[in-house]
């Protein structure tokens, strides 16, 4: 009863423990893993004895692997193919050239550097080559680079992981024989790493072909357990990828993701919602569980070889991998030392080391809870100092910019176009959406894209493929459908950067519901849209250079004439939408609508200046 007791705590700690550190990196804006890898050492055997791994016995691998299977399926399928194919011989190159450039620098500063026998040195290299979606996605959620850097990292990430992972465990099949005197194979050991990822493509192409069927046929699924019935999928995918050739489920589950994209099938968008909010759970659970079943100890005891041996993995091997994987693609110096930058690890490299440690362990090979100890080391200094530092590393090389991002603009008035074609010019493709369809139709005329439908259904927003936008401008003649309009933008897409209009602050919609939705007030200040809709006109578009005497100040602040409205900011790296919390500094470019004529504009910029 003991037993099944602190089982029990076990799982319940640490699912409990798990969220409440999501909860707190989300409010702290940091890495959850750096507080995954905390609560799980604080309340495993090593300190208050909460946690306890071990009481799970094999139990414990089995759940790894189920709760991969999930993590890498949610990440094959969000990975966007249509962009990537932008960017495929980058990410080609990167998860096979690159791959073995890694590899092979990794297991040398593991066997010199942190003193690993050779068969343990370049198991622990082939472990490394995984980055991982995990990290690097909501990394790339926090900063802006160009489309082109962020589909590279993704794609990396995704692809890479399987293929590392596949790897490390082809390598363990070898080190295993080492360490047991058996005879070594050359074909049996090439077939170990092929084979996986043979097997795994098959199966996992074939269940999400099986699965896109199934979900296309009317009234077959009920829609109430659809995502059960693919969830169910995934982990017979994994099962049967497993019981042909055992770790080839991890390629199957990414094979699936990418396969069922294909598909079409339908409530899609609810999948994709219900398979995020496993894989947080189930990263929560993984990485307390597994931080938990790390010894303390044999951590510390790497000392400051083990942080040697991490940094020049981070500042050696994953430059010279990315820079002879970069070598005659488009990308400049200054990108490709950011994607050098940015290889966190994450939950793969974690789950596949505790299973290999189990299983050296097992066999009598001690150093087994070093990989394990280093590995850990890797994960949290890559994530921490990696991921800390993304955003300034990004502004330090001038890759950060919103060049090419796309702009959701709700509301297809005169207004609207305007400011859609501005950003058209200047490098950002711009969407509008209205409900009005002659509206719709005018600015399709006009040669602008132009969607029909309600923005405030998440349907009609993902027509718009709001997955590749990084800004939202509602700009209706109602100020509470454009507070809605960006809430939604925020809460159910992700989109950081939800500017809505707002008629009148002292009445209804408030600055201080902004702050709550998350939003911030299009433009600097109230503007009437269906005043400047239907009284004026003509509406004219004006290029406005910040003087060198300009003092800097937040926009809110900045008394602008009421009928001139600064729409869009032009600086070296961006273009964006003027919004309240932004500072204009000398030698902007301001856009500026206005509804008067030429020579009243001129006066007026003047006395602004």
């Amino acid at each position: 009863m003991e037993h099944e007791s602190q089982i029990l705590i076990t799982i319940v700690a640490a699912v409990g423990f798990g969220l409440i550190a999501q909860v707190l990196a989300h409010r702290w804006r940091i890495p959850a893993i750096v507080l995954l890898l905390i609560s799980g050492i604080l309340l495993g055997p090593d300190v208050f004895h909460i946690i306890e791994p071990h009481e799970l016995g094999e139990g414990l691998e089995i759940l790894v692997k189920l709760a991969v299977a999930v993590i890498l399926f949610e990440g094959a399928l969000n990975l966007r193919l249509k962009t990537l194919r932008h960017a495929v011989a980058e990410v080609r190159n990167l998860v096979t050239v690159g791959v073995l450039v890694a590899w092979g620098l990794t297991s040398l500063i593991a066997h010199y550097i942190a003193q690993l026998d050779w068969p343990l040195a370049i198991l622990f290299g082939a472990l490394l080559t995984v980055t991982g979606p995990t990290v690097v996605q909501p990394l790339l959620k926090r900063i802006h680079v160009s489309k082109r850097i962020k589909t590279i990292l993704e794609g990396e990430a995704i692809l890479i992981d399987p293929i590392g992972a596949i790897l490390a465990v082809a390598v363990l099949d070898v080190v295993l024989q080492l360490y047991t005197n058996a005879a070594i194979g050359i074909w049996s050991a090439l077939w170990g790493y092929f084979g996986r990822l043979v097997i795994g493509t098959i199966v996992g192409g074939a269940g999400a072909l099986i699965l896109g069927r199934m979900m296309r046929v009317p009234r077959l699924i009920p829609p109430e357990i659809s995502n059960l019935v693919a969830l169910a999928t995934v982990w017979a995918s994994f099962g049967i990828a497993e019981s042909i050739r055992s770790e080839a489920g991890i390629m199957s589950s990414v094979a699936m993701g990418l396969v069922l994209q294909l598909e079409a099938i339908p409530g899609e968008r609810q999948l994709r919602h219900f398979k995020e909010s496993l894989t947080t759970l189930s990263i929560s659970v993984l990485f307390v569980l597994l931080a938990a079943n790390l010894s303390l100890d044999s951590v510390l005891s790497e000392g400051y070889q083990g942080i040697l041996a991490v940094l020049m993995i981070m500042l050696i091997a994953r430059p010279i991998s990315v820079l002879i994987s970069t070598r005659g693609t488009r990308l400049n110096l200054r990108e490709k030392l950011f994607i050098s930058w940015v290889g966190p690890r994450g939950i793969v490299a974690a789950s596949v080391a505790s299973l290999f440690a189990f299983t050296l362990l097992g066999i009598g090979v001690d150093d087994g809870e070093r990989l394990l100890a280093l590995t850990f080391l890797a994960i949290v200094m890559t994530v921490t100092i990696q991921g800390l530092s993304a955003s300034f590393v990004s502004r330090l090389l001038g890759v950060e910019t919103l060049e090419g991002k796309k702009a959701i603009i709700v509301g297809a008035g005169l207004f609207g176009r305007t400011i859609a074609k501005s950003l058209n010019e200047n490098g950002r493709p711009a969407v509008l959406v209205d409900t009005n369809h002659t509206m719709v139709e005018i600015a399709q005329r006009e040669g602008l894209e132009a969607i029909f439908g309600n923005a405030l259904e998440d349907e009609v927003l993902e027509r718009t493929n709001i997955e590749e936008a990084e800004t939202v401008l509602a700009i209706t003649t109602n100020s509470e459908v454009n507070v809605l309009v960006s809430q939604i933008a925020h809460d159910h897409f992700g989109i950081r950067l939800a500017y809505p209009s707002l008629k009148n602050p002292e009445k209804g919609t408030n600055e201080e519901l902004l702050k709550k939705t998350a939003g911030k007030l299009a433009f600097g200040r109230p503007i009437d849209i269906l005043k400047w809709e239907y009284s004026s006109g003509k509406i004219n578009s004006i290029l406005w250079l910040v003087p060198e005497n300009w003092t800097n100040k937040m926009i809110s602040d900045v008394l602008t004439p009421h009928e001139l409205v600064p729409v869009i900011r032009i600086t070296k790296r961006n273009t964006e939408v003027v919004h309240a919390d932004q500072i204009w500094l000398p030698g902007d470019k301001i856009i500026f609508l206005s509804n008067v004529s030429n020579e009243l504009t001129e006066d007026l910029l003047k006395s602004l200046a």
